[in-house]
């Protein structure tokens, strides 16, 4: 090598190193986002029975939660005339999809943001789409439980909601894990609905109990003064209700179908006895307020969680904390959901680790019955709790 040629690559060497140290602050300026689930493109097949599932409409303002390059959107789009709205951290992501949008015709039904999931305002939503992780998914239920309306359909590639159970599930080879899962935003029907019955003897008042936990109901028909009558073929579907029970007309049982859409505090429907024709059916819940300090006891818990649980309504809507034993600050309840007088809400671990699930109470909470089940695994189904109003 020539001290010429040595030179000009010294030289130019040099001139390199001022560059990257001109660069490395512009770069440093430009920090990559930090993602909590990688950018995994969805196989079209899946894309196509995610939308199935679904039963996207035209009529539909779909949602997708970390929605890469945007082909679930697009595909919703073109293939079904929905609208819709994609939100990912990545702001690379979100110009390849406004560019396939774009490409695909259909960038007029579809808006795409950089940002955090969680920070977004999903009440417009009547379908949420999204691939994101076990953990991701759980951490959005309590989101989706507040801000979706009953009948909201979310459809998850290859990852679940934890302990609440999909409506439906779909194996398909193409999608990771094989599974696509179908949940409902359901209505919230726990507590008492009374209406009164025509009969040949006169008008009998009837209480339908209804316990819930997510769209999973259990309850007791009572015809006047009767023994309450287990409800039988239950299911609750959005807002729609349907169930079969049995009561007495004169010397017999009847069995008699309701079918029903729920409306806030009132369900509007059909009741059909055996095979008469079909009549309209109309039925008011009591009113009640959950608000208050609750004391709770415990019984055959492997931990001590004796406390009071205090619910408080906060933007219309219901939040609560709990204070284990004597502690004075009680913690924030992040999993809690009330559907009527049913509740559910979960204790966090004594150490606070967040990985960790904590001890989940469901049942009821009013004044003449209040208590249910705990539930955390590796625990007795004995283990129970009882609340009383107090402070």
């Amino acid at each position: 090598m020539t001290d010429r040629i040595r030179t000009r690559r010294i030289r130019f060497a040099g001139l390199c190193g001022l560059l990257l140290l001109f660069l490395a602050p512009l770069r440093a300026d430009k920090k990559e986002p930090d993602l909590d689930v990688p950018f995994e493109p969805t196989p079209p097949q899946v894309v196509e029975e995610m939308l199935k599932l679904a039963a996207i409409s035209s009529s539909d303002y779909v949602f997708d939660l970390g929605c890469g390059d945007g082909r679930i959107l697009i595909a919703a789009a073109k293939q079904y005339g929905a609208r819709g709205f994609g939100v990912d951290l990545d702001p690379q992501r979100i110009e390849e999809c406004k560019e396939n949008a774009e490409a695909a015709g259909v960038a007029d039904k579809l808006t795409f943001v950089q940002g955090d999931i969680f920070d977004q305002d999903l009440r417009p939503a009547t379908a949420l789409t999204m691939y994101l992780l076990d953990e991701i998914n759980l951490k959005l239920r309590p989101k989706c439980f507040r801000e979706l309306q009953p009948g909201v359909r979310i459809v998850s590639h290859a990852f679940n909601m934890a302990d609440w159970k999909a409506d439906k599930e779909v194996n398909i080879p193409k999608a990771r894990n094989d599974v696509i899962y179908l949940w409902i935003i359901p209505a919230p029907v726990g507590g008492i609905w009374e209406w009164s019955e025509k009969t040949a003897s006169g008008a009998i008042p009837m209480r339908l109990t209804l316990t819930q936990e997510f769209q999973t109901v259990q309850g007791a028909l009572t015809a006047g003064q009767g023994k309450p009558n287990r409800v039988r073929d239950i299911s609750l579907t959005g807002r729609d209700i349907a169930f079969s029970a049995q009561f007495p007309e004169g010397k017999r049982l009847t069995r008699v179908a309701f079918k029903g859409r729920v409306d806030g505090d009132t369900i509007k429907g059909t009741r059909q006895a055996g095979k008469d024709a079909p009549q309209e059916w109309t039925a008011q819940r009591k009113p009640a307020d959950l608000t208050g300090a609750w004391r709770i006891q415990t019984q055959n818990s492997p931990e001590p969680l004796d406390g009071v649980l205090h619910i408080e309504r906060k933007n219309g809507q219901l939040a609560a904390k709990y204070a284990k034993g004597t502690e004075t600050m009680p913690t924030e309840l992040w999993h809690f959901y009330v559907w009527g007088t049913s509740v559910y809400f979960e204790v966090p671990a004594p150490d606070g680790d967040e990985d960790e699930r904590g001890v989940i109470f469901t049942g009821v909470l009013d004044d003449t019955n209040a208590g249910g089940r705990l539930r955390k695994e590796g625990w007795s189904d004995q283990a129970s709790w009882t609340a009383a109003r107090g402070k």
